[in-house]
């Protein structure tokens, strides 16, 4: 819901261009959520320090950096998803947050991943790809040469690749059923695709699962925040108080270089860089087309 994946390297051009005196190449990031952030400034040979209060977050991160365990590839029924969003307590806390994230529609923690008029279907085509298993649902909806093309591949994602080519050339050619198009994106794969990414980082200094006015920000450090938007949809478990956010930014920015992604910011704020991004942020009533652009503030010292 709150991935900033698609603006990540605008993100990392802008913050580069405007820091380049900085005596080392050093990132803390606030706010880590999904890593998207900290991952291209890796990419580009930076060192960090992430944090998030959010335990489970920090947890799957932290699990991710050693090896994904083979359970992440089993598919997670809906009444498994709400036992871990009802009982955390039960579960490893890597898994809760891979539970949350990766099998919740918008990455919201709260609902199932799909809704129950598609869930068959969405298990039908996550066997074919993931276990190379078909049921008798996947055999009605696609012919047996495409099926046979898809086993083919030699990769989960290969074979996810394969499942939206096969949709596309149906439903151009053949007009197929409109539930078809359901079968295109296998949205916990295209997730779990982007954990098997984070592995083996070796550019990660510090995992904090901390405030973020708790953490102990290195002088020279380039600070990047991304904080729960002002006015828009929360994560499960958060309460945010904005005002002593923006006072902590203006205080830390007498020794630091501090960016905030927000869409709006008080007054002695400046936008250095705006985007749009389409995301679930919104209020119910605002389309996806309607939504205010995406902003990079400093602070005015």
């Amino acid at each position: 819901m709150w991935s900033k994946a698609k603006s990540a390297m605008h993100i990392y051009n802008v913050i580069n261009a405007f820091t380049k005196d900085r005596k080392e190449d050093l990132l803390v990031d606030l706010f880590t959520w999904w890593f998207a952030i900290s991952e291209i400034f890796i990419q580009k040979w930076w060192q960090t320090i992430n944090n998030d209060k959010n335990k489970y977050v920090m947890s799957l991160l932290e699990k991710t950096l050693e090896w994904l365990p083979d359970e992440v590839y089993d598919w997670v029924s809906r009444e498994k998803f709400e036992d871990v969003i009802k009982n955390p307590d039960k579960y490893e806390d890597w898994y809760v947050w891979y539970i949350q994230c990766i099998w919740s529609f918008w990455n919201n923690q709260k609902w199932y991943l799909y809704w129950r008029d598609i869930e068959e279907i969405k298990k039908g085509a996550d066997d074919l790809v993931v276990r190379k298993e078909i049921n008798d649902l996947i055999k009605k909806l696609i012919p047996q040469k495409y099926i046979d093309w898809i086993l083919k591949q030699d990769s989960i994602w290969k074979r996810r690749i394969a499942l939206s080519k096969v949709w596309k050339a149906l439903w151009k050619k053949l007009g197929w059923m409109q539930r078809l198009q359901n079968l295109e994106r296998l949205q916990r794969l295209q997730r779990l695709q982007r954990l098997q990414r984070l592995q083996n980082k070796q550019n990660i200094k510090q995992i904090i699962k901390w405030s973020y006015n708790e953490v102990a920000i290195p002088k020279d450090a380039i600070v990047y925040c991304d904080p729960p938007y002002n006015n828009t949809a929360t994560y499960a478990e958060w309460w945010f108080n904005h005002k002593e956010f923006w006072d902590y930014v203006r205080e830390l920015s007498k020794t630091n270089k501090v960016f905030v992604s927000e869409y709006t910011a008080p007054k002695d704020f400046r936008v250095i860089y705006e985007f749009s991004q389409k995301s679930c942020l919104q209020w119910w009533s605002q389309s996806h087309n309607n939504q205010p652009n995406e902003k990079l503030f400093i602070y005015n010292l």
